[in-house]
């Protein structure tokens, strides 16, 4: 067929247009899928993308948590260490007044005796 003769003959620019409408409908429905496909790809994406986000933000209210718990956890070990401590202090203290309190006794205990064998004595 040559376009002379689409020129003249309106059956044959009828058929061209025809044909012509069918091709161009043939590669729009083509289309059609693959903006469907990238669409549904990109909501896909973006709920994806949500889901990654509540999981981060699961783990970072995690760790806030983790964190809390620690810091809590050391101040209360810090406490125990310095009562700890301070009943070292006491027990020291303790142990230099008894051992005080048994030097005091054992004098008394000589000076007693002394004075029992003075009785004795005479």
């Amino acid at each position: 067929m040559d376009v002379g003769d689409i020129a003249g003959n309106p059956i044959a620019q009828l058929a061209f247009l025809i044909l012509s409408a069918a091709g161009g409908y043939k590669v729009w429905r083509a289309q059609q899928p693959t903006e469907a496909k990238e669409r549904a790809d990109s909501e896909g994406q973006i709920a994806a993308l949500a889901t990654w986000q509540q999981l981060l933000e699961g783990e970072r209210a995690a760790r806030v948590k983790a964190e809390e718990r620690a810091d809590k956890f050391a101040a209360e070990r810090n406490e125990a260490l310095q009562q700890v401590w301070e009943m070292k202090g006491q027990l020291r203290a303790m142990n230099e007044t008894l051992a005080a309190q048994t030097s005091e006794l054992a004098q008394l205990r000589d000076q007693l005796r002394q004075l029992k064998e003075q009785i004795h004595a005479q």
